[in-house]
């Protein structure tokens, strides 16, 4: 699969989803590596290995972790090809005979006809000992690497294509929620000038119209206007928007950042929302909150 580089955020996101498979062969063997991840708070690797390989998983993890750095990964190696070059055979002589005069003393202390065979032999345990030879696993490792680098290669291919895509839709919702905020601004000056009306008219009620103490109306007009006032929240939530947008150009991993500037964004409007006295100003409130908790869906699959 090849990727518009054009498409790409410049530092390259990375999904946490997606599969890899890669194949390496040398002579009569061949390797095939399937490397898939999910999403998960922290990396999580699971092996599957043909048992000849088990002396490989530390270095394993660690080619994985060089890649990966968060996500559940589950890993599967298997090995195509004769075995016979990778181990030795032994024979338990003084065992054999062992069990051997064990057999006989039991056959003439019981009366048993027949005799002790081979075969009877076999089913015995550790006569015949199958052992790895070290040097001849250790000659596998390149071919073990080589499919493994293969499969992390398409995984991140699958994995850029994802995350590309994700990027795209967080920003046009960060853009969407920049522009809902530019619209308060102006709508927190109406909110004074409507309060300093409401109070009037309650206070012409209250006293039958008599005549208003207009220093001490603006001094409850400047106190509501006061509570109601939010630009310094208006500032912080469009650093943070920016902030946001720039960790796509750092690229993966970046998630845990994002998951800490998603509670700053959602202080801020819920601060907004907490001093708002105006329907409009709560409506727009409302709707940044609604691409806030879309975002942070998407985020939880960005590595």
């Amino acid at each position: 699969m090849q990727i518009d580089a054009d498409a790409q955020p410049n530092g390259r996101v990375k999904s946490m989803t997606g599969f890899g498979r890669g194949r390496h062969a040398a002579g009569d063997v061949e390797l095939t590596s399937e490397i898939k991840t999910v999403n998960h708070r922290f990396l999580d690797i699971s092996l599957r290995l043909p048992k000849v390989y088990n002396c490989f998983e530390p270095r394993i993890r660690r080619l994985i972790g060089d890649r990966i750095h968060r996500g559940k990964v589950d890993v599967l190696v298997t090995r195509v090809g004769g075995r016979s070059g990778l181990m030795d055979v032994t024979l338990d002589t003084d065992l054999a005979l062992s069990y051997y005069g064990c057999l006989s003393k039991l056959r003439e202390s019981l009366g048993l006809e027949g005799t002790i065979t081979v075969s009877d032999m076999l089913t015995l345990k550790e006569i015949v000992v199958p052992t790895e030879k070290e040097e001849a696993v250790e000659e596998e490792w390149p071919l073990v690497e080589a499919s493994l680098k293969n499969a992390l290669d398409a995984l991140d291919q699958m994995r850029l294509a994802e995350g590309a895509a994700l990027w795209r839709n967080i920003e046009e919702m960060l853009t969407a929620i920049r522009k809902t905020a530019e619209d308060v601004a102006p709508l927190v000056s109406q909110v004074a000038v409507a309060a300093k009306e409401r109070l009037e008219k309650r206070v012409r009620d209250l006293t039958g119209g008599m005549d208003l103490d207009e220093d001490r109306l603006l001094q409850e007009v400047a106190l509501i206007a006061d509570r109601s006032d939010v630009p310094e929240e208006l500032i912080r939530l469009d650093s943070h928007i920016g902030q946001f947008l720039s960790f796509g150009e750092g690229g993966s991993p970046m998630g845990r950042k994002l998951d800490f500037l998603l509670q700053e964004l959602n202080r801020e409007v819920n601060t907004v929302g907490s001093k708002s006295a105006s329907t409009d100003i709560a409506g727009r409130v409302v709707s940044i909150k609604a691409e806030l908790e879309k975002i942070r869906e998407q985020t939880q699959n960005i590595e």
